[in-house]
């Protein structure tokens, strides 16, 4: 049986929103894939080595937190660069999407208001039928914005205020403030995930649908 390997950064430290529940998410959607999933847990003691790893995973937040983690994370700019550039994957939530922006390690520019976005979001992603759902609240947008987009907004907030646009997808890297946790209220977007990990490990995927999930994300939409 083969294993994915997942590491989940700042696990004590960036789970604001419950975050971590993103993580049993996909190992439940992985296990039904008949693979093996290993889920480390890391933080600003630990040493990061971004080879050894499928799947990465940080969540939000508070300021504090956020510091700590951007300082860690400094010595690690060119392997995460090389990690990106080399389509590992990479899911990040939350104020963690500024991270990337603040480390010049992808090309945007992070910006803290005056004011906080809150609320619930829709968006849309090209490669499903069914739109996102998700909550933002942040003080944060993001400026200058070079990369490819994720996300098309259906109803909420982009980048900035009446942007039609969010998120940052860079090879295997997904980046969304949205929050939820993200792969539990959106099922079909989980599945997506699962499908493009296996394939790039060369693992047969069979779709999964689960009634109750369906259900509670169509009550929520």
């Amino acid at each position: 049986m083969k294993t994915i390997n997942v590491a989940h950064l700042y696990y004590d430290l960036m789970n604001l929103y419950g975050e971590s529940g993103n993580l049993l998410a996909l190992k439940k959607h992985l296990e039904n894939q008949q693979v093996k999933v290993k889920i480390t847990n890391l933080s600003i003691e630990d040493d990061l080595d971004f080879s050894k790893y499928d799947f990465f995973y940080i969540g939000s937040g508070n300021d504090e937190a956020y510091s700590l983690a951007l300082n860690h994370l400094k010595k690690y700019q060119k392997e995460i660069k090389k990690a990106i550039e080399n389509k590992r994957f990479f899911l990040i939530t939350g104020n963690a999407l500024c991270l990337f922006g603040d480390l010049k390690i992808l090309d945007y520019t992070p910006l803290k208001t005056e004011f906080r976005i809150v609320g619930e979001q829709r968006f849309h992603f090209k490669n499903l039928n069914n739109d996102l759902i998700g909550f933002q609240n942040r003080d944060y947008i993001l400026k200058f914005v070079k990369e490819k987009h994720l996300f098309e907004v259906v109803k909420g907030t982009g980048y900035v205020p009446k942007a039609i646009v969010e998120g940052i997808k860079k090879n295997n890297f997904y980046g969304t403030f949205l929050l939820g946790p993200l792969l539990v209220r959106n099922p079909q977007f989980t599945e997506y995930l699962v499908e493009q990990i296996l394939k790039s490990k060369n693992i047969n995927y069979s779709y999964y649908y689960d009634e109750w999930e369906e259900l509670a994300y169509k009550k929520n939409v």
